[in-house]
C-alpha cells in the first residue's frame, strides 16, 4: 500500500478503456443476436415485414433526423448553465468564459437550424 499514488494514473488510463471495451463488447454481442435471430427467420422462409423486424431483439431503427435548431437550444442552455456556476457558483471567470463560448456555439447551432429551415421552405 506505500505505492497507491502510482496507482492513480494507471487507473485513470484502464478504466476508460475498460468502459469503452465493455460498451462495444455487449454492443457487438446485441448485433451478432439481431443477426442470427434474422439468419433463422429467413431459413424458416418468413416474410421479413417492418413490424417483424422491430421485434427482433437487437433491432435498432434508421437514425433521428438531426435538428439543428434542437441541438442549438440544448447547446446553449448548457452553456449558460456553466457560465452561471461558473459566475455565481466558484467565482471563476475562466469557467464563464467557457460557458459563454459553449453558449455561443450553441448559439451558432440555433441559427444555422432556422437559416436552414426557411432556405428549405422556399426551395
Amino acid at each position: 500500500m506505500e505505492n497507491i499514488g502510482e496507482l492513480v494514473p494507471f487507473m485513470g488510463m484502464a478504466i476508460p478503456i475498460a468502459i469503452v471495451w465493455i460498451v462495444f463488447y455487449y454492443d457487438g454481442q446485441i448485433k451478432e443476436q439481431f443477426h442470427v435471430t434474422l439468419q433463422k427467420l429467413i431459413a424458416s422462409g418468413q416474410e421479413l415485414t417492418p413490424e417483424l423486424l422491430a421485434s427482433v431483439p437487437g433491432y435498432k431503427p434508421g437514425k433521428r433526423i438531426k435538428d439543428d435548431i434542437r441541438t442549438g437550444v440544448i447547446v446553449s442552455g448548457i452553456g449558460i448553465g456553466i457560465a452561471v456556476f461558473g459566475e455565481v457558483g466558484i467565482r471563476s471567470e475562466e469557467v464563464v468564459g467557457m460557458g459563454l463560448l459553449v453558449a455561443c456555439i450553441g448559439l451558432g447551432f440555433l441559427a444555422y437550424g432556422i437559416y436552414n429551415k426557411k432556405n428549405s421552405k422556399s426551395n
